[in-house]
Order: structure tokens, then sequence, then C-alpha cells
């Protein structure tokens, strides 16, 4: 019988590290590569990771930031003057009991502690500035008082645009800024709108401009101070009503003349079922409503004159059966006001 040999503790020792020795040796069987190049791998990856991520983030259902006023896109170039109605902060460094906001009363002053009424009509932010510490050391208060003001509301500094924009109202003039940035950041236009703008200024407002809107002249764009006002032109409107192809209203130009038979024309013309020779043209005066009778077979064959068309003018072209006719002047301001509105070709 064979006798089986015992070990002893060293040897057992001495087995056991090499058994870990090829254990941690298997690893090393694999490529090698260096600390460094594992690391750099690693931080490839995760930032290939964060571009996918940023980029599905920005296409994935996010709502885009809504565009910034046009007139927030310059940054003030011009000197900014301080009138009636702006708001001022004005802050003395180390002295928090001179600090505060204050208003311009109407006479372009501000009334500060200590300081009393100062005029600030027509300065400058940092004319201000000067003013204030001027008086503070003239006063004894601060020996050298450094002063900031600043204007949170602009009461003077503004625009007017009114009539055909989306948006009419006042718009702030912070630096130099064009007719057709206050329009964009008035909205735009109206569906009604006009070719023209009319421009009037602060200092002559006797002399208005009228500027064709789309024009690319030299002067179709001006730049404007505060005080101005745009008014954008409407465009006429005139109702085509009754037994014709395609009754509604239709917008045109103040500028463009437009005849009885041509406004048939934008209708698409006259039924069969129509009383030609008792149309009428309904228009409202100064005086009130007028109602002119109008023959269309004698105009058709150039026996009576073909009216001119004017602003808000309703031209109604009853059924040829009496009780049509009746029946469609009681109707037809009803139907004006529900009209479809048509812009002309």
């Amino acid at each position: 019988m064979r006798k089986v040999k015992t070990m002893t503790s060293s040897e057992k020792m001495l087995a056991l590290y090499a058994l870990l020795s090829v254990a941690c040796l298997c690893p090393a069987q694999q490529p090698y590569s260096s600390p460094g190049t594992r690391v750099t791998a690693v931080n490839t990856r995760i930032q290939t990771q964060g571009v996918v991520a940023r980029s599905s983030i920005s296409t994935q259902g996010v709502t885009p930031q809504a565009p910034l006023s046009p007139l927030s896109t310059t940054v003030t170039a011009g000197p900014v003057q301080i009138g009636s109605g702006d708001l001022l902060e004005i802050g003395v460094f180390d002295t928090p009991e001179l600090a505060g906001k204050v208003r311009v009363n109407s006479h372009g002053e501000i009334t500060l502690p200590l300081i009393g009424a100062i005029d600030v009509g027509g300065l400058s932010p940092e004319q201000v500035q000067d003013v204030v510490a001027s008086r503070l050391k003239e006063q004894n208060f601060v020996k050298s008082p450094q002063v900031s003001v600043f204007v949170t509301e602009y009461a003077s500094q503004v625009v007017y645009v009114v009539g055909e924009v989306v948006r009419p109202g006042p718009y702030p003039l912070l630096g130099p800024h064009r007719m057709l940035d206050f329009i964009s950041a008035a909205g735009g236009f109206t569906p009604r709108a006009g070719k023209t703008a009319n421009v009037t200024a602060l200092e002559d407002p006797e002399h208005p401009r009228i500027l064709e809107l789309g024009s690319s002249g030299k002067d179709s764009n001006p730049e404007l101070s505060a005080g101005d006002t745009i008014v954008i032109s409407q465009m006429g409107l005139i109702y085509v009503l009754g037994e014709v192809r395609r009754p509604g209203g239709f917008l045109l130009n103040r500028e463009d003349a437009l005849t009885v038979m041509q406004s048939l024309a934008l209708a698409e013309g006259i039924l069969p079922t129509a009383a030609k020779s008792s149309a009428k043209l309904i228009r409202t005066t100064a005086k009130g409503r007028d109602e002119i009778p109008l023959n269309l077979q004698a105009i058709l064959k150039s026996r009576t004159t073909d009216l001119a068309m004017q602003d808000n003018d309703i031209l109604f072209v009853p059924s040829s059966t009496a009780k049509g006719i009746w029946k469609g002047l009681q109707n037809v301001f009803p139907a004006a006001a529900s009209a479809t509105i048509y812009r002309a070709p």
C-alpha cells in the first residue's frame, strides 16, 4: 500500500501562493494597453455619449425659445437722455440710506434724501451720476461718493406704432433703430395693412413723411427718434353682394381707382338670375346712407357712366324676381358683416 505523504504547513503556503500567482496572470494574456490608454478610451466614450444625449434632447419635443425682439438685438450705441416718467435706480457705495428708486416728475426733476430736488431732464445717466456725487461732496455728506445711476424704466424714450399692426403701442428706443425694427417688434402687419406708412417726428409734427412700404429707396427705412410716431395705413374695402359668382369683401389699395364693372370682375361676374337693371350702390357718407340705382346693362353697353367705387361701398346685385329684390335689400348689411374678405390680385 502506497503511503501518502503529508504536506507541511510551509509547503501548503507555497502551493497556495503558486495558485494565486497563476490566477492573477490569466488576464495578462489579453492585449496589453497602458493605464493612460484605457482612461483615454473611457473619457472618449463618455464624451461621445454626452453629445448624442444632448442632440436627442434638442430634437425631441423641446419647444424652441421665442426669438428676441428686434429692439433688443442692438446694443445701445447712442446717448440716452432722461425724461419725464423715467424710473431711476440710484446707488451710493457704502451709503445704503441714500440708495433707492425714484421717478422723474413732469418737470424733469427727481428728489433725493438730504440733497433735495435735482433737474435731470435731458441728462444722460452718467451726467446724473456726476451731479449727485457733486451735491453729496459739496454738502459734506460723503467725502468721496461713488454714485451709480441705472434707468430701470424708460417712459420717455419710446416710439409709437399704431394703425394696421398686430400689437400697436409704444416701444422702447434704446439706441439707434429704424422703422422696420419697430414694425417687426409690433408683430408685423395685419391683413388689412396698406402700402404706406405715415411717420411723424416729435420735433416736426406739421410735416409727416409718407413712405412706401416694401420700397428699396434710400429713405424708405429711416432711423427714428424718441417720440416719433409710425402709422401704418389701412387698405380700402368694398363689398360685392347678391347675384354674383363670388360674393364677398375685397381689399384694395386706397390709391387704386376701381369702377363698378371692375368690382363685378373681382366677384367673377353676374349670375344669369341677376336683375341687371335694378342693382344698387350703397354708400355711407357724413350725411348718412345713400342708395344709388345702377343699370348694369346700360353700363355694359357704355350708355351710362361706370361709377368709381369708394371705401366701404356695397355693390348689391339683386335677383330678377321682385320678391328677391326686396328680400335681398333687407339682408344686404347682415351679408356684408359676415362676408368673406378677399385680397384683390
